[in-house]
Protein backbone atom coordinates (compact mmCIF):
# COMPACT_ATOMS: atom_id res chain seq x y z
CA UNK A 1 0.00 0.00 0.00
CA UNK A 2 2.98 2.47 1.03
CA UNK A 3 4.63 1.97 -2.00
CA UNK A 4 1.33 2.52 -4.26
CA UNK A 5 0.74 6.04 -2.79
CA UNK A 6 4.15 7.11 -2.77
CA UNK A 7 5.71 7.10 -6.06
CA UNK A 8 8.05 8.95 -7.42
CA UNK A 9 6.44 11.61 -8.45
CA UNK A 10 4.99 12.51 -5.26
CA UNK A 11 8.61 12.61 -3.90
CA UNK A 12 10.32 16.31 -3.27
CA UNK A 13 14.26 16.79 -1.90
CA UNK A 14 14.77 20.14 -0.92
CA UNK A 15 17.43 22.14 0.53
CA UNK A 16 15.22 24.39 3.01
CA UNK A 17 11.92 26.34 3.03
CA UNK A 18 11.16 29.48 4.82
CA UNK A 19 8.21 28.74 6.84
CA UNK A 20 6.32 25.50 8.26
CA UNK A 21 3.39 26.50 6.16
CA UNK A 22 5.31 27.07 2.89
CA UNK A 23 6.66 23.21 4.13
CA UNK A 24 2.83 21.74 3.99
CA UNK A 25 2.23 23.70 0.77
CA UNK A 26 5.39 22.38 -1.09
CA UNK A 27 4.74 18.80 0.43
CA UNK A 28 1.27 18.31 -0.90
CA UNK A 29 1.36 20.19 -4.06
CA UNK A 30 2.23 16.67 -5.80
CA UNK A 31 -1.40 15.40 -4.22
CA UNK A 32 -2.93 18.93 -5.73
CA UNK A 33 -1.29 18.62 -9.26
CA UNK A 34 -2.64 14.83 -9.25
CA UNK A 35 -5.66 15.56 -8.51
CA UNK A 36 -5.88 13.64 -4.89
CA UNK A 37 -6.61 16.92 -3.41
CA UNK A 38 -8.27 20.33 -3.52
CA UNK A 39 -6.41 23.47 -2.24
CA UNK A 40 -8.94 23.71 0.30
CA UNK A 41 -7.31 20.65 1.61
CA UNK A 42 -3.98 22.03 2.10
CA UNK A 43 -5.56 25.70 3.89
CA UNK A 44 -7.38 23.06 6.48
CA UNK A 45 -3.79 21.44 7.47
CA UNK A 46 -2.69 25.00 7.56
CA UNK A 47 -5.33 25.95 9.99
CA UNK A 48 -5.28 22.63 11.89
CA UNK A 49 -1.49 23.47 13.04
CA UNK A 50 -2.22 27.35 13.42
CA UNK A 51 -5.17 26.74 15.69
CA UNK A 52 -4.33 23.29 17.72
CA UNK A 53 -0.20 23.64 17.69
CA UNK A 54 2.27 21.38 15.73
CA UNK A 55 0.17 18.21 16.74
CA UNK A 56 1.25 16.70 13.05
CA UNK A 57 5.28 16.92 14.30
CA UNK A 58 4.96 13.19 15.52
CA UNK A 59 8.73 12.98 16.56
CA UNK A 60 11.77 15.08 16.21
CA UNK A 61 12.47 15.77 12.71
CA UNK A 62 9.47 14.09 11.07
CA UNK A 63 5.51 15.34 10.63
CA UNK A 64 2.63 14.00 9.02
CA UNK A 65 0.50 17.42 8.27
CA UNK A 66 -3.52 16.01 7.79
CA UNK A 67 -6.90 17.32 7.58
CA UNK A 68 -10.32 15.47 7.43
CA UNK A 69 -11.61 14.23 4.57
CA UNK A 70 -14.30 16.66 3.86
CA UNK A 71 -12.12 19.20 3.73
CA UNK A 72 -11.26 18.24 0.07
CA UNK A 73 -9.68 15.28 -0.52
CA UNK A 74 -10.69 13.52 -3.50
CA UNK A 75 -8.72 10.29 -3.42
CA UNK A 76 -6.16 8.75 -0.88
CA UNK A 77 -2.50 9.44 -1.47
CA UNK A 78 1.04 10.28 -0.09
CA UNK A 79 2.95 12.55 -0.71
CA UNK A 80 6.74 13.52 0.87
CA UNK A 81 9.52 16.52 1.50
CA UNK A 82 12.34 16.22 2.51
CA UNK A 83 14.40 19.26 3.47
CA UNK A 84 18.22 19.35 4.27
CA UNK A 85 17.43 22.41 6.68
CA UNK A 86 14.82 21.95 9.90
CA UNK A 87 11.65 23.73 9.43
CA UNK A 88 10.11 25.09 12.82
CA UNK A 89 6.54 24.36 13.43
CA UNK A 90 7.33 26.25 16.53
CA UNK A 91 9.60 27.53 19.27
CA UNK A 92 10.56 24.23 20.30
CA UNK A 93 13.46 22.21 19.41
CA UNK A 94 11.23 19.37 19.28
CA UNK A 95 9.52 20.83 16.65
CA UNK A 96 12.23 21.21 14.12
CA UNK A 97 10.95 19.11 10.88
CA UNK A 98 12.98 18.06 8.30
CA UNK A 99 10.49 14.95 7.19
CA UNK A 100 6.91 15.53 5.93
CA UNK A 101 4.57 13.09 4.83
CA UNK A 102 1.24 14.50 3.55
CA UNK A 103 -1.40 12.28 4.27
CA UNK A 104 -5.01 12.60 2.27
CA UNK A 105 -7.35 9.87 3.42
CA UNK A 106 -11.24 9.89 2.08
CA UNK A 107 -12.50 8.07 5.48
CA UNK A 108 -11.05 6.45 8.60
CA UNK A 109 -9.70 3.37 7.87
CA UNK A 110 -8.36 3.60 4.02
CA UNK A 111 -5.06 4.83 4.56
CA UNK A 112 -4.63 2.48 7.71
CA UNK A 113 -2.10 0.38 5.83
CA UNK A 114 -0.33 2.55 4.67
CA UNK A 115 0.23 4.78 7.62
CA UNK A 116 1.13 1.79 9.31
CA UNK A 117 3.64 0.60 7.11
CA UNK A 118 5.47 3.90 6.90
CA UNK A 119 5.87 4.05 10.92
CA UNK A 120 7.78 0.72 10.29
CA UNK A 121 10.06 2.61 8.37
CA UNK A 122 10.58 5.48 10.34
CA UNK A 123 10.67 3.50 13.64
CA UNK A 124 13.61 1.46 12.00
CA UNK A 125 17.13 3.70 13.02
CA UNK A 126 19.03 2.97 9.77
CA UNK A 127 15.81 3.67 7.72
CA UNK A 128 15.65 6.63 9.74
CA UNK A 129 18.91 7.88 8.97
CA UNK A 130 18.95 7.08 5.21
CA UNK A 131 15.90 9.29 4.59
CA UNK A 132 17.58 11.93 7.45
CA UNK A 133 20.81 11.96 4.90
CA UNK A 134 20.58 11.02 1.47
CA UNK A 135 19.43 13.01 -1.46
CA UNK A 136 18.04 9.91 -3.87
CA UNK A 137 15.05 9.21 -4.52
CA UNK A 138 16.00 6.12 -5.85
CA UNK A 139 16.96 5.80 -2.14
CA UNK A 140 13.99 6.66 -0.48
CA UNK A 141 12.01 4.68 -2.75
CA UNK A 142 13.68 1.63 -2.37
CA UNK A 143 13.51 1.97 1.84
CA UNK A 144 9.49 2.25 1.12
CA UNK A 145 9.61 -0.98 -0.73
CA UNK A 146 8.21 -2.89 2.13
Amino acid sequence: MLRELLTRDRIQVIEEVPTWEDAIRLAAQPLLDDGSIQDSYIQAMIHNVKELGPYVVIAPDIAIPHSRPENGVNRVGMSFLKCHKPVSFSEKAEHRVRLLFVLAATDNDSHLGALSQLTEVLSDPNSLQILLTTDSIEEILQLIQV
